[in-house]
């Protein structure tokens, strides 16, 4: 599905322009909150954390995911954050708003950022910790999940030389962003994140009935009575399952979607059945 800003759905723009002027104008307030009159500014009042949950502003598990930095600056962090994440939410934002309907995307955006928030809320104030939670990152994610749920086999390309699937670059980039608060010890930002990727996909398989992207449908080397291995392969996805999954791909992008490995396969899958 292609999209362009022309045709972004309103909600999408809607979305983007909160997020985006929540958080130019957040440290600009905060700033002269802070400084000229000594009170707390938006970046305390929206962003999830301890203090703030237990002055009673529970509002908090929803606007951080509004707010994308809490520094009483424009830093350059903040402009590039800001910058990737308002991307990936048009691209994959509309696509999934252009198949589900706006009511389906804004329950499943927001209720992905505000379960994400309660469940890192509870940890705050589990563990007394001091982390603080902003960012669109858990909701963002979720897009990102069901995004690639519904383009798995999606081929990309770089520089015309490198080929590969959608699914393990979206992997890839999730994985990186993981890591990234995990080298920092922030483990609850951590959590919300999974949280969303979680959210993502439960919603996904059960809600929207869409393939998993990573099929753990696995069977282990058989050995014959005398201990010798007869499958010299560690792990592969069994017949059954591959062929499952190969009649559904078929059924939803035609055969010509089939790579020419898959066709082999099934070819000679076919062939040994007879």
């Amino acid at each position: 599905m292609q999209v362009s800003y022309s045709k972004t759905p309103r909600s999408i723009k809607i979305l983007i322009w909160a997020i985006v002027l929540t958080s130019f104008l957040s440290p600009i307030f905060t700033f002269t909150l802070n400084h000229y009159f000594k009170i707390s500014g938006p970046s305390q009042w929206f962003a999830l954390s301890n203090w703030g949950l237990t002055r009673g502003w529970l509002w908090q598990p929803l606007t951080y995911s509004f707010i994308q930095s809490i520094d009483v600056g424009i830093t350059l962090s903040l402009l590039v954050s800001l910058f990737f994440h308002m991307l990936l939410l048009w691209f994959s934002g509309s696509e999934i708003q252009g198949r589900y309907g706006t009511r389906a995307f804004l329950l499943f955006y927001l209720g992905g950022a505000l379960i994400a928030g309660m469940i890192a809320a509870a940890a705050l104030l589990a563990f007394s910790s001091q982390s603080v939670v902003i960012g669109s990152a858990p909701p963002i994610y979720a897009l990102m999940m069901v995004w690639v749920m519904l383009n798995s086999d999606l081929e990309l390309s770089f520089l015309f030389l490198i080929r590969f699937k959608a699914k393990w670059l979206v992997a890839i980039l999730l994985g990186i962003a993981l890591l990234v608060n995990l080298s920092y010890g922030e483990f609850i930002p951590f959590l919300a994140d999974v949280v969303g990727i979680g959210w993502g996909f439960l919603i996904g398989r059960l809600v929207w009935k869409l393939p998993n992207p990573y099929p753990l449908n696995l069977e282990f080397p058989k050995r014959k009575k005398n201990g010798k291995i007869i499958n010299i392969n560690v792990m592969q996805e069994s017949d059954k399952a591959f062929m499952d999954r190969m009649l559904e791909k078929i059924g939803r992008k035609g055969e010509r979607s089939l790579t020419k490995r898959e066709r082999q396969r099934m070819k000679n899958i076919s062939e040994r059945t007879k």
